[in-house]
Parts: C-alpha cells; sequence; structure tokens
C-alpha cells in the first residue's frame, strides 16, 4: 500500500497541507520545517507524484509588491500609491508580506519569476549571500523603493536619508538645542544606517557630544514599539532635550511621554523624519520632513516598465530630497534665552 500525506502527518505532526506544499513544490514553508518532511518522506519511501503543469499565461500584468509589513502608515501609504498607479498602467498588483523574512523574500521572488510576472516592485531586501546568489541570476524585472543592496547595482528610488538624518540634527541645533538623541529602527536597515551616519555628521560638525545612551534602536519603527522607547527615556538619569525619530513610533514615544508629564516640547522636543497624516493629528503636531511618494510610485512603475522593454538598460538610481515641515513639536531654545 502506498504511503499518503495522512501518514506523513501523523509521523511528523505537520499539516497535510503544508506537506503538500513540500511535495508539490508550491507555496512557502520554513526550511526547517520542509527538512523535517523531506527526512519523513525519506524514511517512510513515498512516492511523488508528478505535479501538475503550473499555468504560464495570464501572468504577464502582474506586477508583486513585495513588502516586509504594513503596520506602518508609511508603508501603507507607499502601497497605495504603487496599487494607483499600476492601475493606470493597466497592471494588477499582487502584495506579498514577507514579515522581513530573507527565506519568505527568496520564496516569493521564485514564485514571481515561475510564473512569470511582469516585474516585482521591492519594498524589502534582506542582503544576505543567499539572496545576493539568486538576484545575480534572476530574469524577473524588479525596482527597489524606499530599500536598496550597497553590493549590487540594481534599480532603486529612494528618499534621501542621509539628508533626513542632518537636516533633523541641523534643525534641532538651529533652534539652540546641545542634547539631541536619535531613534532609529533596526541595525541592519540601510535606511536606519543612513539616517543615522547624517544625524552623527551633523553632530560631529557642531562638536556636539554624541551619548549612546541617547541613541536608541528597534526592530521596527511601528506605533507599538514607541512605548519601550518612551520608557527607556524616561529612566534616563539625563535626558535629550531634543530626538531625531523617524515614522509612527515618534507619535507613540510623544504619547506616551506626555501621559508622563513630560511636555513636548517643552521638556522634549521631537523632529520627525517621515511626514503622514498621522503626524499631523497627534497631540502636539509633529514638525517633520516630506518626500513626494507620489511621484516616488509614478517614476518606480514607469522604471519597472522602461525595464521591461530594456533589459540591458543602465540601472537607475533615483533620490528624492526631504522638505522640513515645521509644525508644534520643536522649541526654540535660542528665543527663550532671548
Amino acid at each position: 500500500m502506498s504511503v499518503t500525506l495522512k501518514q506523513i502527518s501523523e509521523e511528523t505532526g505537520i499539516s497535510i497541507s503544508t506537506i503538500s506544499r513540500v511535495t508539490t513544490g508550491c507555496g512557502y514553508v520554513a526550511e526547517e520545517t520542509r527538512q523535517i518532511v523531506e527526512d519523513a518522506i525519506q524514511r517512510l519511501n513515498y512516492s511523488r507524484r508528478k505535479p501538475l503543469p503550473q499555468v504560464r499565461r495570464g501572468n504577464d500584468d502582474v506586477v508583486m509588491i513585495l513588502v516586509g509589513g504594513i503596520r506602518s502608515s508609511l508603508a501603507a501609504h507607499i502601497v497605495e500609491e504603487l496599487v494607483q498607479e499600476l492601475d493606470k498602467k493597466q497592471k494588477r498588483a499582487f502584495m506579498a508580506i514577507t514579515n522581513f523574512s530573507p527565506e519568505r523574500e527568496r520564496s516569493f521572488l521564485k514564485f514571481a519569476e515561475d510564473n512569470h510576472f511582469f516585474g516585482i516592485i521591492s519594498m524589502t531586501i534582506t542582503e544576505t549571500p543567499e539572496t545576493l546568489s539568486m538576484l545575480r541570476n534572476f530574469s524577473c524585472p524588479m525596482v527597489m523603493v524606499e530599500r536598496y543592496l550597497p553590493s549590487m547595482d540594481s534599480d532603486c528610488l529612494r528618499s534621501d536619508c542621509y539628508r533626513m538624518g542632518f537636516l533633523g540634527a541641523e534643525y534641532l541645533i538651529e533652534n539652540g538645542h546641545r542634547k539631541i538623541g536619535f531613534i532609529g529602527g533596526s541595525r541592519d536597515s540601510t535606511i536606519t544606517q543612513d539616517k543615522k551616519t547624517g544625524f552623527m555628521d551633523c553632530m560631529q560638525a557642531s562638536g556636539l557630544e554624541l551619548r549612546p545612551e541617547w541613541i536608541i534602536h528597534v526592530d521596527r519603527l511601528i506605533y507599538a514599539n514607541g512605548i519601550a522607547v518612551a520608557n527607556q527615556l524616561l529612566a534616563l538619569e539625563e535626558r535629550p532635550t531634543a530626538l531625531v525619530s523617524s515614522n509612527d513610533i515618534s507619535v507613540s514615544i510623544l504619547n506616551e511621554l506626555i501621559s508622563h508629564g513630560v511636555r513636548v516640547p517643552e521638556d522634549i522636543s521631537i523632529c520627525n523624519c517621515e511626514d503622514s497624516q498621522m503626524v499631523t493629528h497627534c497631540q502636539v503636531p509633529l514638525t517633520s520632513m516630506s518626500v513626494d511618494f507620489a511621484r516616488m510610485a509614478v517614476d518606480a512603475v514607469k522604471t519597472l516598465c522602461r525595464r521591461r522593454r530594456q533589459p540591458s538598460m543602465p540601472r537607475s538610481q533615483l533620490i528624492y530630497n526631504p522638505q522640513l515641515i515645521e509644525r508644534s513639536s520643536v522649541q526654540n531654545l535660542r528665543a527663550e534665552k532671548e
């Protein structure tokens, strides 16, 4: 009697649907889980059936939008702009959420390539040897938005994050602040690295001290992570008078500080690196830096279409300058002294 998927499931404790994805090669399965199933297949001498041929037609108008997550209002906004622009070009958007997993990134990239998608717009990418090796021989056109790989030449459109970090620190210094902290995302993020480098260069050029305890990193710059950052700031023996922060976490930090009796901007000023509706409608509207993401979406789709038509054309690198929008979250200490 031939071995069934149910028997493999009973042997491994893994669901039949997951085992089916391993045996057919269709769909994402974590590498550790895949290996457990493969080992059971060998032990039980399971005979694989030949998979049905995949349908290759009908996908040449599909564009995969590869995104790490959509809990950030910035990510959601960029996705919305991209979908609207793809609609104008009569392209169907296929959103793939990776949860910032390099394995999931490669699985989705392979899926788009195997199924002959029109192309990929990637808002997330992790520089690993496996991913770099895959992309060097990748046949599906891909454009990166708000992400880039330092070691690989690729079509890329992104904000000038170095300028954001520098401009944020510069603005606070012009307003009389000398004790300035930095709130950034993952240390592995090229975007965070660029912001932090700009911030540090400005501080050093002004002869200001960079206090290690005033530089705080979190895995993701989402609203939920701001409470922990605010509590870390509250626990400091000496707090900075101002912060350069980013994205939705700035709103959460502001709200949490205020709930503990810390006044913004009188006690701590905040300069935010990304503008959004959220930062304009919080308790104290945040001074922020605005980038034209609608323009970026238009350019991203145009770049993808050109890459599709001309696979060997030179790679395109477009960088968008931030514009500072002054609101109510930064105290002018110079004015107080005068």
